[in-house]
Formats: C-alpha cells, sequence, structure tokens
C-alpha cells in the first residue's frame, strides 16, 4: 500500500541522505502517526544502502542491547569484536566514568569501520535501553568521519534528554481529507463513504487509530446499515496517545476535561472560564468564540469511555440541567443519554443548526446518535432530510448521501419530492447516472405545491439527462411538465426555461444571445436564481459563446456568501471549463486554481470533473504523466452506473494528451473509445475528439480511417455548424488531401484563423501540419506552434510531435538561408555582450522566431510571411526585443545573439 500523504516529510529526511556531509535528525511522532511508515518510504526512496535497526522493548532493561542491534546490522566484519570490547568495558568501568568511557569507545568503534556512505534508520529509538539511547545520541552529535547519516524515530523528546539537542522533524496528525483517502484504501469496497468520512475525522488524522476502528466496526456499520456510536471505543492506539496527552494533567483540570468530552461541542458560558482557559493554555481543548471542545478527538474517546456508565449518565443529567437555558443544542445531546424516550427530532434540529454554523463534526455526531436512539417515525425521517439538505447544500456529499440512504418513501408528495431531490442531486453530483426510476410513472399531485414541487423534480433530471447527452429523454420529461406549468412557480419555470436551453445547446441549436432573456439584459439576469444563471452560463459555453457565459459566470461568483457553497462550487468548475474550450489557458489554469483553493478535498478523487480540471493543469504545464495518471485513476473508479458523458471526456482527454506526446497507437486506442461512447452525439463541438482522431490515424498512415472520420466531422459541422468545428475540419481536410489538393488544404486550414479564435487549436494546426510537411516547411511550422503554444497560455510550450518539427536552435545546424556569419570576436561587438543563451531565456517563444529569421538573414516582410502574421506584428515584436536584450540595430542584435 502506497504512503498517503507524508510527501514533505519523506522529502526531508531523504534529503539528508544525500547531503555531502554527516548528519542525524530524530523524527518524532505521536503512537500510531506512522513513522514506521516514513521510514518504509525513505529506505524505498534514497539510493544509499540503507541499514534499518528495529527495536525489541522487551530487551529495553537489557544495558548495551540497542547498541549491539545496530552493530549486528552494520555489514562490517569487526562490528562483532566490537560488541564484546563494549560490553566488556561496561562490565567493568568505575560507576562514575562509565558513561564517557562508553561513549568514547562506542564513537571509536564506529569510526574503525569501513563503511560506505550510509543511512541508518532506527525505529523507535526511545524504546532502547537507556544506555543505548545515550550512546546513539552522543555518536549523533559526532558522525564526522563515520559516513552515517542517522535517522531515529520516537514518540517525545524530553527537553532534559540526551536527544534534545538534535534536528527534530515532527509527524502531524494527517488532515481531514488525507485521513479519508487513506480510509478509501483501507476499507473494504462495499464501505459508505460518509462513515469513512467520520472515521477519518474521529481518528483525529491517526493512521494507526483509524486502522484499527476499521477493524473493529461491523460490516453493517462500515456500509451505512446500522448507525456509528460516537465517541468511538478507545483501541490501544488511543490509549497509547491519551496516555501521552493526559501525562501532564492531573487533579481538577482532568475533571473538567472529563466532563467537557461528555458533550461534542458546548458554549463556553456554562463553563468556568479560568478552568477553560487553563486546558486550553495545557493544549487539551480549544475555543472557537463561544464554543469550547476536546481538542483530540482521540483523548476525548479515551475519557468519554474511561468513566463508568453510571456516572456518565449523572454527569449527562447535570450538565443537561446546567445547559437547558444556555445552551440548548448541547442539552438536546445530554437529554438523549437520560430520557427514557429521547427527542429524536430535538437532536436532528440541533444537528441541523450545526450543519448551518459550519460545525459538521458536531451535527454528525448527533446525527448518529439520533439514528442509534430512534424510532423511525416519519417525524423523525423528515427532521433527518432536514439534516441532509444542508449538508448537499454544503457539498458534503459523502455525509448527504449516507443519511439519505437512511430514509423510506415518504407518504407525502412534498416530503418525497424533497428526498428524490436530493436523492438525485447527490447522485449526479458523485458522477453517477440520475435514472429517476420513480419518475418513469405520472406522480399524482392535485395541490398547487405538490404540482409545482414534481415540476421542479422532472426540470431538474432533464437537465442531468441532458448533462448525461440523453437528450431524447430529457425533451420528454419536459414534454411532462408542460401540462404542470399553469401552476408551477416562477423559480420552476425559470430552471424550465434554462433546462430547455442547455439541452439546446447541446443539440447544437441554441438561439442567438439577442433572443435570450432579453438580450442577456443584466437587470434579468440579475434577477434570476444561481441555479438557473448556472445551467445558462453553461449553455452559452457549450454554444462556443465565451465571452457571454463568463460575464454569466461572474454574475454568480459575485454574489459571495449568498450564494450556497455547491453553487459556488459549480460555477467555479464551469468557468474553467469555459476557458479551456475557449482555449485561454491562461485563464483556466487561473480558475482553476482558485477552484482548487476554495473547495475540500474530501470528495475530490472520484469525481471525473474534478480529474478532468486538475489534469488539464498537469497537460498545460507540460506534465503530461500527471495528466494521464489523474485520468488513469478516475477511470479506475468508472463503471455502467456511472455518467457516460464524463467518462467519454475522460477518454477523450486521454487520448489528446496520448496524440500530443507521441503515443499514436495509445492515442487513437482512448478517442476510439470516447467515440463509442458519445457516437450518438451530433453536435461536434461538445467532445471535441473527431478531430484528434483524424489525427491519430494520418499519423498513424491510416488514411482511409482518417478520411471515413473526417466526413463524419463534415457531416456533423454542417448540419450544426460552429466555429470549433470550422477550425478542425479545415485542420483534418488538410491531413487527409491528396497530392493535388494538399497545398490549397493547408493554406486554406491556416488562413481560416482569425485573432479572436483559440491559439490552442491554431497550434494544433501548425504542429499537426508539420508532422505531414515536407522537411523544409517543419522549422517554421515548429516555431509557429510553438509561438501559439505559448500564447495559448501554455507554461511550457509543447514540442512539436515530429522532432524534425521543432524550433530550430540557434546557431546550430544549417540555416535556411544564407547569411553572413559573425563569430563571437567579430569586430563592433561589445566585450561586455551577455551570453546568447542568457539572452534568449528573457524572450517569449515567438519573440524567439523571430530572431531565428533575423539571424537568417529575412526582411520583416518574409519573416511575417513565413511565421504567418502582418508585417505590423514583426515591427512590434522587433520593438520589444531590442528593448529586452539591449540591442541598437538589426545588426546589432545580431552580432549579440551570435
Amino acid at each position: 500500500m502506497a504512503l498517503t500523504g507524508r510527501r514533505l516529510e519523506v522529502d526531508r529526511i531523504a534529503t539528508l541522505a544525500v547531503l555531502p556531509r554527516e548528519s542525524a535528525m530524530v523524527v518524532v511522532g505521536d503512537p500510531g502517526s506512522g513513522r514506521s511508515s516514513v521510514l518504509d518510504a525513505v529506505s524505498n526512496r534514497v539510493s544509499l544502502p540503507v541499514v534499518r535497526v528495529g527495536v525489541n522493548g522487551s530487551e529495553s532493561r537489557w544495558p548495551l542491547a540497542g547498541v549491539t542491534s545496530l552493530f549486528t546490522a552494520l555489514d562490517d566484519p569487526r562490528a562483532t569484536a566490537h560488541i564484546a570490547h563494549l560490553l566488556q568495558t561496561g562490565e567493568t568501568a568505575v560507576p562514575v566514568t562509565a558513561g564517557l568511557a562508553a561513549a568514547h569507545d562506542f564513537l571509536d568503534a564506529v569510526h574503525a569501520l569501513t563503511l560506505p556512505p550510509t543511512l541508518v534508520l532506527i525505529d523507535d529509538l526511545d524504546r532502547m535501553d537507556v544506555e543505548s539511547q545515550e550512546l546513539i545520541a552522543f555518536l549523533a552529535g559526532r558522525l564526522a568521519g563515520t559516513a552515517l547519516r542517522v535517522v531515529a524515530t520516537v514518540r517525545s523528546v524530553p527537553s532534559d534528554g540526551p536527544l534534545a539537542a538534535l534536528p527534530a522533524l515532527r509527524i502531524e496528525p494527517l488532515p481531514s481529507d488525507e485521513a479519508l483517502i487513506l480510509a478509501r484504501t483501507m476499507a473494504p469496497e462495499e464501505a459508505n463513504d460518509g462513515v469513512l468520512a467520520v472515521l477519518a475525522a474521529e481518528t483525529g488524522g491517526n493512521p494507526g487509530a483509524l486502522r484499527e476502528q476499521l477493524a473493529v466496526l461491523s460490516r453493517e456499520q462500515l456500509t451505512g446499515a446500522e448507525p456509528i456510536v460516537l465517541p468511538l471505543r478507545p483501541t490501544p492506539t488511543t490509549e497509547a496517545l491519551a496516555a501521552l496527552a493526559l501525562g501532564s494533567a492531573a487533579g481538577r483540570d482532568l475533571d473538567v476535561l472529563a466532563k467537557l468530552a461528555l458533550v461534542p461541542v458546548a458554549k463556553t458560558t456554562a463553563w468556568d472560564r479560568d478552568e477553560l482557559d487553563d486546558l486550553v493554555g495545557a493544549g487539551l481543548a480549544t475555543v472557537r468564540g463561544q464554543s469550547v471542545t476536546v481538542r483530540d478527538p482521540l483523548v476525548r474517546s479515551a475519557l468519554y469511555w474511561r468513566m463508568p456508565a453510571r456516572d456518565r449518565r449523572a454527569a449527562h443529567a447535570a450538565l443537561a440541567t446546567a445547559s437547558a437555558e444556555s445552551d440548548p443544542r448541547a442539552a438536546a445531546w445530554h437529554r438523549s443519554f437520560v430520557d427514557d424516550v429521547p427527542d429524536v427530532v430535538a437532536l436532528l434540529s440541533a444537528a441541523r443548526s450545526y450543519v448551518v454554523d459550519g460545525n459538521v463534526h458536531a451535527a454528525i455526531a448527533l446525527t448518529e446518535r439520533a439514528l442509534h436512539v430512534g424510532g423511525g417515525t416519519e417525524d423523525e425521517l423528515v427532521a433527518l432530510l432536514g439534516v441532509a439538505e444542508p449538508l448537499l447544500g454544503n457539498r458534503l456529499l459523502g455525509f448527504a448521501a449516507r443519511y439519505l440512504a437512511a430514509l423510506r418513501p415518504f407518504r407525502t408528495t412534498a416530503h418525497e419530492v424533497r428526498r428524490l431531490r436530493l436523492q438525485y442531486s447527490a447522485q449526479y453530483l458523485s458522477g453517477d447516472a440520475v435514472h429517476a426510476d420513480e419518475l418513469l410513472v405520472s406522480v399524482d399531485a392535485t395541490e398547487p405545491a405538490d404540482v409545482d414541487a414534481v415540476a421542479g423534480l422532472m426540470a431538474m433530471v432533464a437537465c442531468f439527462r441532458a448533462e448525461a447527452w440523453e437528450l431524447d429523454q430529457a425533451k420528454d420529461l419536459l414534454h411532462r411538465v408542460e401540462p404542470l406549468e399553469a401552476s408551477a412557480s416562477p423559480h420552476t419555470l425559470e430552471i424550465t426555461t434554462t433546462a430547455r436551453e442547455l439541452i439546446a445547446a447541446i443539440d447544437g441549436t441554441l438561439p442567438s444571445d439577442t433572443d435570450l432573456h432579453d438580450g442577456l439584459a443584466t437587470s434579468v439576469l440579475l434577477a434570476m436564481s444561481d441555479p438557473a444563471l448556472l445551467l445558462l452560463a453553461h449553455a452559452l459555453s457549450i454554444a462556443e459563446r465565451y465571452r457571454s457565459a463568463r460575464r454569466v459566470f461572474a454574475l454568480v461568483l459575485a454574489r459571495g456568501p449568498q450564494t450556497a457553497p455547491v453553487w459556488t462550487e459549480a460555477a467555479r468548475y464551469l468557468t474553467a471549463e469555459n476557458e479551456v474550450r475557449s482555449g485561454n489557458f491562461r485563464q483556466a489554469l487561473r480558475a482553476i486554481d482558485v477552484w482548487e483553493a476554495g473547495s475540500s478535498v474530501v470528495e475530490r478523487l472520484r469525481e471525473p470533473s474534478r480529474a478532468i480540471a486538475i489534469a488539464w493543469r498537469h497537460f498545460a504545464e507540460g506534465r503530461s504523466a500527471d495528466a494521464l495518471a489523474v485520468v488513469d485513476r478516475c477511470l479506475e473508479h468508472r463503471s455502467t452506473s456511472r455518467l457516460w458523458g464524463a467518462t467519454a471526456k475522460l477518454h477523450a482527454l486521454r487520448g489528446r494528451v496520448l496524440l500530443l506526446d507521441g503515443r499514436l497507437e495509445e492515442a487513437a486506442a482512448a478517442l476510439e473509445a470516447a467515440d463509442a461512447i458519445g457516437r450518438s452525439l451530433r453536435n461536434p463541438a461538445v467532445l471535441r475528439h473527431l478531430g484528434d482522431l483524424v489525427e491519430a490515424y494520418a499519423r498513424l498512415g491510416r488514411i482511409d480511417d482518417a478520411r471515413t472520420i473526417t466526413a463524419r466531422l463534415a457531416a456533423d459541422h454542417h448540419a450544426r455548424p460552429g466555429r470549433w468545428g470550422a477550425l478542425v475540419l479545415a485542420r483534418s481536410l488538410a491531413l487527409v488531401a491528396d497530392d493535388t489538393t494538399r497545398d490549397t488544404a493547408r493554406r486554406r486550414a491556416l488562413e481560416l484563423f482569425q485573432p479572436h479564435d483559440s491559439q490552442f487549436e491554431r497550434a494544433r494546426t501548425f504542429a499537426a501540419l508539420a508532422t505531414v510537411g515536407n522537411p523544409a516547411e517543419r522549422p517554421r511550422l515548429g516555431a509557429a506552434a510553438a509561438a501559439a503554444y505559448e500564447a495559448a497560455g501554455m507554461r511550457r510550450p509543447l514540442v512539436t510531435p515530429a522532432p524534425a518539427a521543432a524550433m530550430p536552435q540557434f546557431g546550430t545546424g544549417p540555416s535556411l538561408r544564407s547569411a553572413p556569419v559573425l563569430s563571437a570576436s567579430m569586430p563592433g561587438t561589445p566585450r561586455s555582450a551577455p551570453d546568447a543563451s542568457a539572452v534568449l531565456t528573457s524572450l517569449t517563444a515567438e519573440e524567439r522566431a523571430v530572431v531565428q529569421k533575423v539571424t537568417e538573414g529575412y526582411r520583416n516582410r518574409e519573416i511575417a510571411s513565413s511565421l504567418f502574421m502582418s508585417q505590423r506584428t514583426v515591427e512590434l515584436r522587433l520593438t520589444q526585443i531590442y528593448r529586452k536584450v539591449g540591442a541598437r540595430s538589426r545588426s546589432h542584435l545580431v552580432a549579440l545573439l551570435t
């Protein structure tokens, strides 16, 4: 199993191994924190020989047992003799001088060994005998000349201990996101993601405690069929960590902390502030605003279950009375342990309140308690539905899905529609297909409110169907909504209208902007709801109206805190997707970074939307291997129950990355998979894979297959014309043209581009034509491709697919045109002239392409023609180049660079 998290810790220890001098480090971590796993990762990472020293706790009472283990592990035949000498010296030495003499003997013994540079990893040094700890600490501070690098793990470093003077690296608990990822790797495949999120939070990011809890929970609890008892019952790691944390606490502080452990969170007004300040100062409690809680959930678990059941119930009763007025939510929690018939609805109402306040940890604790003591009445299920709603609104999909699974169909239409709305939304946001079998039959609704709720539900599912490219089913649902529109609310009518616009965009028939919402008037847009604006903006983006889409997305994001997190998250992602589709990679990278920074990782790994965005970022930054790793990891989780549209996008992106990496057979296979899934989609601008498939076939020599796909692309484009389709169709026709039409087709493919068109597609066209062009054209096409990639915002411009098409290196190879060769010592060249390579690094790819032509003797008009730019643009680029490199003239520029 790969190590989850701890990358920085492993990097720092691995750096120590490659230092030119001997050094030592102490790695400090709580029980269960994964100290041994970090050493395992380091031993697999470094190139030096590694000596691993384990510690047997039963030998800790034997003097020098640890030192003998170290010498035994070192691969030197003289080590055995040194062991015997040290043991004999220890027996005969005078007690006053025994420690110092043994330390020098030990140091001399290590110096006498003939070892190559070696990394010594000692696990649990603090469990060794005291004499060995002191000797190894003495050695660690005097490693010069030993060829050793020593790393030792301990649970703590006393300030007056022998290890206090050594550099220390603290292993902190895993963040909740990484703890959830670790839980997913440890748990059975059928484990509920919400349950795993609970365990990740309740074990405080401690891998050892998490592993033990997964082992003791029943299968029913792991799958979510039964509630989890919180706080979790302590395991050996929990007890060991609590003993370490509570070592300095005693008397009154411990009594207060034990009572505080009885509640997930409490208001400070019900507690003595001085006592709380003492606990906070000792690092045992945390105060945020008017709330206080035990800082470490594992310490809370140990304290809670140490108290006898009778005493615990009596304490709950006393705290319930004390907090009834000042903290009713805590009182509801305490009463659930005291009352013969707990008020489950009150518990769930308090849980909902905690979610709204942002205290999800407390909300989950109260909800699990409610499931544990509840009877499953209709009122209780309605209250549970009330908890799931804000959880989904805050995009906590795992928790929301967990509690939605505990619900059963309601008898009333309003509550049942609420349940289905949440269930379908959770399925869609998790990347699952929304089957909505409940809507296959007519829904009986007579009350206007019920009619409106049913109409809104069908409109929402129609949007989900459209996103899955199931346009016929989406249209059918909206057709069924039409008879209900007379009783529908303005919000439902708004969603229905924008759902139709989304379907039209995917189908390639969206009306012009002037025919949408009074010409996309700002006053009209500001009156629309967040989901309606997102549907409209997404439709505009699919229809290649990127500027209009950008404006509508900005309206949603500008609303700030009044927008639910789920809509903010969607707006950020769709904004990034809009910039990617437009070819504006600079803005896309910024949008993806904002999205990543503004949302939790809790639901990231299995979401195709996030995987696609992150893979695009890696791709734009030139890290193709990382992009493929993200896509492949997401595809591993895809199945027949998942959204086919998202799966097709993943295959299409994978094919594009492989194509630009030159892995043509693999690229063709991935693009064929995308094509098989998206074959029914007739709008070529949605999936955007056909142009890549044509290029893959053409470069593989499969011209007949390439022409077949080009014919399909042409038919689809003529039926649903668009700017992207026109550009890519022209490129595809150039790639499959025969000898008689090739020049005309290539010229047409290049001349079709306008300044506002995607620079990325422009670069793709240059690069693709370079792969099949004649050798004389390849250098200029490659240089033009590199310049266009940089203009598109590629942080590391991609290399053109064919080696010969890459931009020529300055000063090497034959020039395309004769020009005077200027030597570095040519008269007139200043002695202080900068190195040519240093000068070139300050220029953009497009500027370097212009400079290359200047050094080859080209005039401005010839440079413009060869690099497919205007003469005015060449003049502007030369002005910028002169300013950057300090050149006074064209001849001075040539002298500087040669």
